[in-house]
């Protein structure tokens, strides 16, 4: 076991985006005396932003510490000046692999596309589901992975040992990093939502989605996310990550009360919101 413990993940200040995201954004930004749709919907589907973005909107100095869930009720709330401050501040990712003698592990372009597929379809389904919020859905799935990112960008070397581990013995990614680090990717990204001041409702999702049940809090918008990530897999935008064991889809179906024909029935417009997203963050 590695000496790399969860409080080290504490300590950290922010997650680095894509280098043309943090452009995109800027350039819409200098377009715009007010708030314009525009630049909500590129931050909405970063997650580095994202979580940027959410962790000042919790700051006590707004008035709602630890009660703003969805990226969409921080943009409104903070403005296009305070967001500007906010991507100026966010590290471009290269930075780490020049300052690395390792490669990163991670194809992040794969893994961006991916979070916001799945963002876009867990919106999605919120909305078609009913009786959730559709933007805490939304937000879900934009910043499921975001204990990799902070895991694979800090921490190379510690995660090269777990994917060697994983080759080694045949298991899962969560079961390797258990194995090797003492915890998961999902209890990094918990910590830092925790250490951050977001609400608990999105730990709690982000800690379960890789086996949600109804004993979990939140566990409707945990199976969501779970879903929507599987959907995005199965349509070609999967996360890159190896050795990540998904729940079942039927399983999760059947978790949500959803049939296989409901399902079927709203694909075409899911697939609708997956093709906007990624119209949206201009990644080629």
């Amino acid at each position: 076991m590695t000496s790399l413990t969860l409080d080290r993940f504490r300590s950290l200040k922010n997650l680095p985006s894509l280098p043309e995201q943090i452009d995109n954004v800027l350039m819409a930004t200098e377009t715009s005396s007010s708030m314009d749709y525009s630049v909500v919907e590129m931050i909405q589907y970063d997650p580095a932003m994202a979580m940027a973005v959410l962790k000042v909107a919790n700051t006590p100095i707004y008035g709602y510490p630890e009660q703003i869930s969805s990226l969409q009720q921080a943009a409104g709330l903070l403005g296009p000046g305070a967001i500007k401050n906010i991507i100026l501040r966010t590290p471009i990712i290269e930075r780490f692999s020049d300052n690395s003698s390792e490669a990163l592990p991670v194809d992040y372009l794969q893994l961006w596309i991916h979070s916001g597929v799945t963002a876009a379809v867990s919106g999605g389904l919120g909305r078609f589901i009913g009786g959730m919020e559709s933007d805490v859905s939304f937000t879900s799935g934009l910043i499921h992975d975001a204990g990799i990112i902070a895991l694979t960008v800090y921490f190379p070397t510690a995660f090269a040992k777990v994917q060697d581990f994983m080759d080694k013995n045949q298991v899962d990614l969560i079961e390797a990093e258990k194995q090797t680090l003492g915890f998961s990717h999902l209890e990094v990204a918990g910590e830092l939502i925790e250490a951050w001041g977001l609400p608990p409702q999105l730990s709690q999702v982000i800690r379960h989605y890789a086996a949600p049940t109804k004993n979990n809090a939140h566990w409707e918008i945990t199976a969501v996310v779970a879903l929507a990530k599987s959907l995005a897999c199965e349509w070609g935008f999967p996360s890159g990550l190896k050795g990540f064991a998904e729940t079942k889809q039927e399983n999760l179906l059947d978790l949500l009360g959803i049939s296989a024909k409901e399902l079927q029935k709203w694909e075409p417009e899911l697939k609708k919101y997956a093709e906007f997203s990624l119209d949206t963050m201009k990644i080629p």
